[in-house]
């Protein structure tokens, strides 16, 4: 049996015939170009999502800049680079575009802020050092929160307080700013818990101090806080004597300011953000009893205020009531006269005057027609400063209060030296040429007295010294006799002896007889009878 296999050499008669409809399938092929294009697509989507956001800082200048080179930071972690640099319309400043990081896209909003990295020296303090090596670059400040932003402003220093920082601010406005700046201290018994952040001159022609403060702090402040400027060395030369003030070494250096209640305060609440305080020059002033009520005076001297100042105390027996507001000069032409009106606030709480206006009124009537006056002292021999104290003054004549001018008029008593000056001005006037002519010629007449007396003196001594020596002599023997006549066994002592005891019986006889006639006054008739009977 043979096992090759047989073959049909039979030919088909033809191929099936194609089906016409109108179903026909896609090729495969196609299917490779459409998956490029997704995968393209979804490349180019996903470049596009991760490549950040792109913002636009305008600096004053490019200096240490380079695009794509230059890194943008944030706490020393990179979130971005610089693209390209150019310059701006007006060619005022230069434009920095940055791609920054995607995940930093919820930070991107108004309350970013960046500033360019490089070596500083400012107020004592070096930093950006490390730039010196690894060249500037862009450092930011971002918080969560804000609404969306692609242009910012660059910062030309950095900024005082990153904006994660607690704590709060407050306006302290001032007269002069002094030697605060941009970082000067907030200190708090001595030690540091903030710092100004900025200042700027108002429409009022006063100096607006904004100051961040430290959380937990910023809670210590409140309504009955008072700032002073803590500055350098606060040296006081004035009526009260000379007083030397520090703070901490930084507010000597670097200026500062200091905070706290006054003795006393009431307690209160925190003080909310960006509330205005007054900043006072110095602590004794920021410390001092404020009183709201002030009355305003004039006072006339006639003589010199040499060393009266604006600002001076008004005391009242040696507590300050009051002070110095004005000192003014008035010319009279018609009367020839010179007046210099000093105006002065008093504050009558410290007085305890009542409120009513009349009441007050017929206390002050009273206290002037007591003897009340105003007089110019000298605080300060070293200085000349001088202050306005008031006291009674019984003796000076009876005066009353001008009520009528702009000012109610206190009076005024002249000052010692004023006094003195009035002294010398008499003196000044008396004779004393003829004067001098009269005592020089009583002087010449009383000493030709002298030599006249001295003559006559001496005719005395001579004329009565032989007498004299005669009248001891006399005078000597009479003692002596005296003495003789006196002594113990002289005839005249034996003598008063014998009479004395003569007196004595005679004494006793008649005490014998008044005893007897007392007892038989008929004797005194009859005479002494007989005993016996």
């Amino acid at each position: 049996m043979s096992n090759t296999p047989l073959i049909d050499d039979t030919i088909p008669d033809a191929l099936p015939e194609a089906r016409t409809d109108n179903h026909r399938t896609v090729s495969l092929v196609w299917l490779i170009p459409l998956v490029a294009l997704l995968a393209a697509a979804w490349l180019g989507y996903r470049a596009y999502t991760e490549q950040g956001t792109l913002v636009t800082i305008s600096f004053e200048t490019a200096e240490g800049l380079e695009a794509g080179k230059t890194r943008v930071r944030y706490k020393d972690v990179d979130i971005g680079v610089v693209e390209t640099i150019d310059l701006a319309e007006g060619l005022e400043h230069v434009l920095v575009r940055a791609r920054l990081s995607v995940k930093m896209a919820e930070y991107i909003n108004d309350k970013a802020r960046f500033w360019v990295v490089r070596p500083r020296l400012s107020r004592g303090q070096v930093s950006g050092l490390n730039t010196l090596v690894g060249g500037a670059y862009i450092a930011a400040d971002l918080a969560a929160g804000g609404a969306p932003l692609r242009a910012f402003q660059g910062l030309e220093t950095p900024p005082l307080v990153a904006a994660v920082e607690r704590g709060g601010t407050f306006t302290l406005v001032t007269d002069v700013l002094g030697s605060l700046a941009e970082g000067s201290p907030v200190l708090h018994r001595g030690i540091e818990v903030g710092r100004v952040i900025r200042y700027a001159l108002r429409d009022d022609h006063q100096v607006a101090v904004t100051v961040f403060i430290d959380a937990p702090y910023d809670t210590w402040v409140t309504h009955a806080t008072r700032f002073w400027n803590a500055s350098g060395v606060g040296l006081s030369l004035d009526a009260n004597g000379i007083r030397v003030n520090t703070d901490s070494l930084a507010s000597v250096l670097l200026g500062g300011v200091a905070f706290g209640a006054p003795p006393g305060a009431a307690t209160a609440g925190p003080a909310a953000a960006d509330t205005e305080f007054r900043l006072y020059p110095d602590q004794d002033a920021a410390m001092a009893t404020q009183y709201a009520a002030r009355e305003q005076w004039q006072l006339s001297f006639a003589g010199s205020v040499r060393g009266l100042v604006i600002g001076a105390p008004v005391e009242f027996r040696g507590i300050r009531v009051g002070e110095v507001t004005e000192i003014a000069l008035r010319t009279d032409a018609e009367q020839r006269s010179v007046e210099i009106p000093v105006h002065i606030a008093i504050e009558p709480d410290r007085l305890g005057a009542a409120v009513d206006d009349q009441a007050r009124r017929r206390l002050w009537d009273h206290m002037v027609g007591q003897g009340l006056r105003a007089q110019l002292k000298s605080g300060n021999l070293l200085t000349g400063a001088l202050y306005i104290d008031l006291d009674f003054y019984p003796d000076d004549p009876p005066r009353q209060i001008t009520w009528s001018g702009e000012l109610p008029s206190l009076p005024t008593v002249p000052t010692t030296l004023d006094e003195l000056s009035s002294l010398l001005s008499k003196l000044a006037n008396l004779p004393l040429d003829a004067i001098g002519k009269d005592l020089s010629a009583s002087l010449a007449a009383l000493r030709e007295t002298a030599v006249s007396t001295e003559s006559l003196l001496k005719k005395l001594d001579r004329e009565t010294a032989t007498e004299l020596g005669r009248t001891l002599v006399q005078t000597r023997s009479t003692l002596a006799g005296l003495e003789k006549l006196l002594a113990s066994n002289s005839p005249l002592q034996s003598e008063a002896l014998r009479v004395l005891k003569e007196l004595g019986g005679a004494a006793r006889s008649l005490r014998i007889m008044a005893d007897y006639v007392e007892r038989h006054p008929e004797a005194l008739l009859r005479g002494k009878g007989d005993p016996s009977q």
